[in-house]
């Protein structure tokens, strides 16, 4: 969070950089003391807005040369002539200056507009509108200076964290999805949510107190599990002990995610579309007018996987729901929750997986070779059969499966899967029962 009073002066004082880099260290200071992390915490996790776990902070130095850029660029396109034919001169420092980072901000805005839109992570090419520099002016081209800027401190930091290899593991986790928490979250969190971000928050940098890091911090000389005798580490806790999994903890928390993701599905409608079709109408300035180039189906715009039917019937894996359909129960496969359409002969077989973040992949790969011949034997009796594999983190952090099939269900809004469980596995990493009678 930024002080106003304190970033003004910042902003219209010649401070230098390393004075704004004194006053950032002491805030990180009391920012760890708050966050409950060690010294050596990286500042990467709370500035960076690329991290897995995106958290409501701003660097002060980062705001310092935005601001400084914004002032220098305002003077230069100023319309007072006086103004604009005066040289501006922002005292900076020698460690960073103002005119060389918007200079070359610049620099980079005019390459990419000739390199022209290219795809950016994960998203198809035009999923995202660009503005290009010489087709900007005012306002929108010192708003591209300052976004580019940002970009480069973002890029910096996560060069920063993948030289990291204990606290930049998240670098790793390709397809977990970002979680971003808002400073009006965590004011309205119950003091319990508020444990629980904490011990969120050290287990994505793997800052928990597991015997091989207390080994490292020099707290401890025996990194053993007492469970297993294995090195317990904070991946060998949550996903990886012998004996946790012999006693069903990690099947109690994969239930208990099941459980939730099932009761969101539950909920999930399709939309029935006429059999019959007629022109669409197009309600415009001059009145209503209708589509000249033929008719076509009503509500073709909208599809999903439920839409065609209304006796969509979801069962799932667990005691209290309902059986899977004959179809399935006959075969030796159970899958976690079956989407089931009796009229239409569909089945969309969901099968969940609660894996470490960085193999969420390996785990996708994994269900999908496992239920390819069940999803074959179905074709060979008729049905229109589809296997979705879905992961939700260790941590809680939601895979890109599990928000493609609840888009691909019509469930948006605040229906979101959230797997709380771990920390309870976490609690009792050190106790041979589960329960003390």
């Amino acid at each position: 969070m930024l002080i106003p009073k304190l970033l003004w002066p910042l902003l219209v004082y010649d401070i230098c950089s390393s004075t704004v880099e004194a006053i950032e260290a002491k805030i990180k200071k009391y920012t760890r003391k708050w966050l409950g992390v060690p010294p050596g915490f990286s500042d990467v996790a709370m500035y960076c807005r690329k991290a897995k776990l995106k958290l409501p902070m701003k660097s002060i130095l980062e705001e310092h040369k935005c601001g400084k850029a914004r002032l220098l660029t305002m003077l230069e396109e100023s319309d007072d002539p006086v103004v604009k034919t005066v040289q501006a001169s922002l005292k900076t420092g020698r460690k960073w200056k103002v005119t060389e980072a918007a200079d070359e901000a610049k620099e980079c805005l005019k390459m990419k507009e000739v390199i022209g839109q290219t795809q950016t992570d994960r998203r198809g090419l035009g999923s995202t509108t660009v503005k290009w520099w010489s087709k900007t002016e005012g306002k929108e081209k010192r708003d591209m200076i300052i976004d580019e800027i940002r970009n480069k401190e973002d890029s910096t930091q996560v060069q920063k964290a993948v030289q990291h290899p204990q606290q930049g593991q998240w670098t790793n986790w390709d397809t977990a999805l970002q979680r971003s928490l808002t400073w009006n979250d965590i004011w309205h969190m119950a003091p319990l949510r508020i444990s629980f971000l904490i011990w969120l928050f050290r287990s994505v940098y793997d800052l928990l107190p597991s015997n091989a890091n207390l080994v490292q911090w020099g707290k401890k000389d025996d990194p053993t599990c007492p469970l297993c005798q294995g090195r317990q580490t904070t991946e060998h806790v949550l996903s990886s002990c012998e004996v946790a999994l012999s006693q069903g903890r990690y099947t109690w928390r994969h239930n208990k995610v099941l459980q939730e993701l099932a009761s969101v599905i539950s909920t999930a409608k399709g939309e029935i579309h006429p059999s019959s079709t007629s022109s669409t109408v197009f309600i415009t300035e001059g009145g209503v007018k209708k589509w000249h180039g033929g008719s076509i189906p009503i509500n073709t715009h909208r599809k999903g996987l439920l839409d065609g039917c209304d006796d969509w019937v979801v069962s799932a894996d667990l005691p209290e729901w309902e059986r899977h359909p004959d179809v399935i129960r006959k075969t030796a496969s159970r899958p976690d929750i079956v989407i089931h359409s009796a009229s239409t002969q569909q089945i969309i077989m969901v099968e969940l997986t609660v894996p470490y973040e960085s193999r969420m992949e390996e785990a996708h790969a994994f269900k999908e070779a496992k239920y390819l011949e069940l999803t074959k034997e179905l074709k060979k009796d008729g049905y229109e059969a589809k296997v979705m594999p879905v992961e939700i983190g260790a941590r809680g952090f939601v895979g890109s499966s599990a928000y493609g099939l609840l888009s691909k269900l019509s469930i948006g809004g605040n229906k979101r899967t959230k797997a709380l469980s771990s920390r309870w596995i976490w609690s009792r990493r050190n106790e041979r029962l589960l329960h003390n009678d």
